[in-house]
């Protein structure tokens, strides 16, 4: 009996595109740092803090990301912003903001990485712990020189640099969200997005990291919603049975 091979659940380009940015992070970070690298997981082991939605659970939780991420928190200033408006930036600093709509901005000013956060993510653990990792993710290419400020790729760059530093599960459980709702008036559903890399690269990408690292049924898929989900196990299928990738395992 013939057994089907598996087929890649994303097209050529963007196969390519993400190994080669895959190769690229190992490069800049080193194969000891993703050695080390653990999958972080949304429960108490890695954010044992009380959910509280105000300032003082933002500062919590920016000092736990910034640890895994590696920016040093002493060198981060944070701020919120309201009704999609980013502050007004210092003349000096450089930033990520490409228009209205932002969830954060991303500022260096000499020696400290200036972070501002859109404050309705407070109330939002998972899309604020993503947020914060994309900013911090700015820190490690944009502020340490990895990468320049007019790169066309470096927000889907970012995105997959937080992939690189464990912080996958938020990332991707933040790309696509269906909420319903009900009030006094009304009653239905609604869809945001948010990241600029989507589901099915996100899946790729996750599990090129389980790939490099031979995890062959990792624990923290668990934690992933379905549909990224869905396009990690078929993306690890095609890896584990075809070999057809640019990676070699550690």
């Amino acid at each position: 009996m013939l057994w089907f091979t598996p087929k890649c659940p994303i097209n050529a380009e963007d196969k390519d595109w993400l190994e080669d940015s895959f190769l690229w992070l190992v490069e800049e970070f080193g194969a000891e740092r993703l050695k080390k690298t653990q999958m972080i997981f949304p429960n108490e082991e890695f954010f044992p803090d009380d959910f509280t939605g105000d300032v003082p659970y933002l500062k919590k939780t920016l000092r736990r990301v910034s640890g895994f991420m590696g920016v040093a928190y002493e060198k981060i200033e944070i701020s919120l912003f309201a009704d999609e408006k980013p502050p007004m930036l210092h003349p000096l600093a450089a930033s990520d903001s490409k228009g209205s709509g932002a969830c954060g901005l991303y500022q260096k000013l000499r020696s400290r990485h200036l972070i501002s956060i859109e404050e309705n993510l407070l109330s939002n653990p998972t899309n604020l712990i993503a947020t914060l990792a994309h900013e911090l993710a700015h820190a490690r290419l944009i502020g340490e020189n990895r990468l320049s400020d007019d790169c066309e790729d470096q927000e889907l760059l970012t995105d997959l640099t937080t992939i690189f530093f464990g912080l996958g599960i938020f990332t991707a459980n933040s790309l696509f969200r269906f909420e319903q709702f009900t009030n006094a008036q009304y009653q239905g559903w609604q869809t945001s997005r948010q990241g600029y890399i989507n589901e099915e690269m996100a899946g790729y990408f996750l599990a090129l990291f389980a790939f490099a690292k031979s995890e062959t049924n990792p624990a923290w898929t668990q934690f992933l919603d379905t549909n990224v989900k869905h396009y990690f196990k078929k993306s690890l299928k095609f890896l584990e049975k075809t070999g057809d990738t640019k990676l070699n395992r550690l």
